[in-house]
């Protein structure tokens, strides 16, 4: 794959902003910035985080991590290199069941030349995927799935709500 075809920091960042947004079941969201390339986990010293101060060394650069807990209370993290994990996964893996028609939508944002694909938006349930994938390595976590086919969440129980019952007397 050539270096115009590379998927950016603000890409994979966006992708896990996207997820997190979806996922209100995650809790103590922290944001941070680390070192990625060859040797990185070196220049950390003993301490959690990178000094700011820090020299890069040649293939090495500033990225972004994000923690958070999961709804079992299980610390979990994302970062650049996590992100493309999961988009890897999605896109050579093989998927035998619905999941790889599902996930068409990624493996064509991915095929994207750069400078096309990054004007692109996942959805929140593309984003998702991706992120699970990278976590768990499978989808853990439905989001946006029961959506039925013209954009309209699927709910059996409509009519019994409150909110429609209300619209329905006030329109008749």
């Amino acid at each position: 794959m050539s270096g115009e075809h590379l998927i950016t920091d603000d890409e994979t960042r966006r992708i896990a902003e996207g997820f997190l947004a979806a996922s209100p079941w995650l809790g103590d969201v922290e944001w941070g910035r680390i070192v990625i390339g060859p040797g990185a986990n070196y220049l950390k010293g003993f301490g959690p985080d990178f000094p700011e101060d820090v020299e890069l060394r040649e293939g090495q650069r500033w990225s972004w991590k994000v923690s958070f807990t999961d709804p079992g209370g299980e610390g979990k993290g994302l970062g650049h290199e996590a992100v493309l994990e999961g988009l890897t996964r999605i896109v050579y893996g093989d998927h035998p069941n619905s999941d790889g028609w599902r996930h068409m939508a990624i493996q064509q944002w991915f095929t994207e030349p750069s400078d096309s694909r990054q004007t692109l938006n996942l959805s929140a349930a593309d984003q998702s995927q991706i992120c699970q994938q990278a976590l768990y390595g499978k989808t853990v976590f439905p989001t946006g799935e029961a959506e039925a086919m013209f954009g309209k969440k699927l709910d059996f129980f409509e009519k019994q709500r409150p909110d429609r019952a209300a619209t329905d007397s006030s329109g008749d």
